[in-house]
């Protein structure tokens, strides 16, 4: 039994409203994980130039290294985490 046109043309409708609608999430989602891992650079680049500021020449290089390991894994820790908590939510 074919599918009368009026209901196929409101699913096509209903469709394309929901493909709008997730890709308004999707960027939502990155655009929240892009703002944290903006955070984790400024918190690392404070950690850097305080160590950048110090007298104490073995202080200064932990506080350097400290600075930029905080940036880096809080990145990459922040991008994992999104990526696996769309993986959840069925998105590719």
């Amino acid at each position: 039994m074919p599918i009368r046109r009026d209901l196929y043309e409101q699913l096509i409708t209903d469709r394309e409203r929901e493909a709008v609608e997730a890709e308004r999430e999707s960027r939502r989602t990155w655009a929240v994980a892009l703002a944290v891992c903006m955070a984790w650079c400024v918190l690392g680049a404070a950690v850097t130039v305080t160590g950048f500021t110090v007298r104490g020449e073995q202080l200064a290089r932990a506080l350097i290294d400290l600075g930029q390991g905080i940036a880096a894994a809080g990145v990459l820790g922040t991008v994992l985490y999104t990526y696996r908590r769309r993986e959840r939510r069925g998105y590719e």
